[in-house]
């Protein structure tokens, strides 16, 4: 049985609306899902019972940007209570500071003298709609504008460090943000470890922080086949006592090589993420041998 335990709506930066998502998750015959959106649970609050109606299980979930020794992380929380008010409180100033970081980077892009697209501010409110502002709505606007081809050129050429409209943004603290997840009753996640492009040492140095945290699970399936990642994060994940948890990061239908629940099974050696649920996996997904 397929299941994905990270994937994103219009609820934040993903293309698809939350019923939308459910229904390429019936297409792709994925059984189990757990929407996480950036910094706020309404996506999955808004399809609990359309996914019901389309016999989909829904985990509760969020994926939560915070910092750690000034490196960026992304912490994914499961089964959360999303009624948590310490939880929500968290979230909402996330998203505050995501505006006033975004309010930045347009005054940035403005004071540039080759920057000419009017009226960039209500652009940007129309593009990112309901969702949750972030770096990809302006790389969206300025693919829109016609001034790059992608988004990875948006990002060299305007958005990432060194460029024009580049800010800094100040996230909690991830000892916060694993506080925010526990006390809401859900398991904390470091979310696709192998994007940080960390040392071997490094990232061992940053799950005995999440651990001492709180922290109780890794991504350690974010591909559709297995390989020698997959293999070398499971041991990991055995080796520092971590549940292991699978999720493709899907964002949008174009990106085609990170589909909804096309991943490769969880190796049968380690401890799944779902057995740590409150909420009981109706249908246990299988294991590699």
């Amino acid at each position: 049985m397929k299941v994905d335990f990270h994937c994103h709506t219009t609820a934040s930066d993903g293309a698809l609306t939350p019923e939308q998502l459910i229904d390429l998750a019936v297409q792709h015959e994925v059984k189990c899902l757990a929407i996480t959106d950036h910094d706020t649970t309404a996506g999955y609050e808004s399809v609990v019972e359309y996914a019901q109606q389309h016999n989909v299980q829904l985990i509760s979930g969020v994926e939560i940007s915070c910092e750690w020794r000034g490196s960026t992380i992304h912490i994914v929380g499961l089964d959360v209570d999303v009624n948590h008010l310490g939880l929500q409180q968290g979230l909402e100033g996330i998203r505050t500071s995501r505006w006033e970081r975004a309010h930045q980077i347009m005054a940035k892009l403005e004071a540039r003298h080759d920057f000419n697209v009017e009226n960039i501010r209500s652009k940007i409110e129309q593009v990112v709609g309901e969702g949750v502002v972030g770096r990809g709505h302006f790389a969206q606007l300025l693919i829109e504008e016609h001034l790059v081809k992608d988004a990875s050129q948006a990002f060299d050429r305007y958005l990432k460090k060194g460029r024009v409209g580049y800010v800094k943004h100040h996230w909690p603290p991830l000892a916060e943000v694993v506080q925010w997840i526990n006390q809401a009753g859900g398991v904390a996640v470091i979310a696709h470890p192998k994007v940080y492009n960390m040392t071997s040492r490094k990232l061992n140095a940053l799950i005995t922080d999440f651990k001492q945290a709180g922290g109780q699970a890794i991504e350690v399936v974010n591909q559709p086949r297995h390989s020698a990642d997959i293999t070398g994060m499971a041991d990991r994940a055995n080796v520092q006592g971590l549940a292991a948890s699978l999720g493709s990061d899907f964002h949008r239908p174009e990106h085609h090589w990170r589909g909804l629940g096309w991943l490769a099974p969880l190796p049968s050696k380690v401890t799944p993420v779902w057995t740590l649920f409150k909420t009981k996996v109706v249908f246990e997904p299988l294991e590699t041998s």
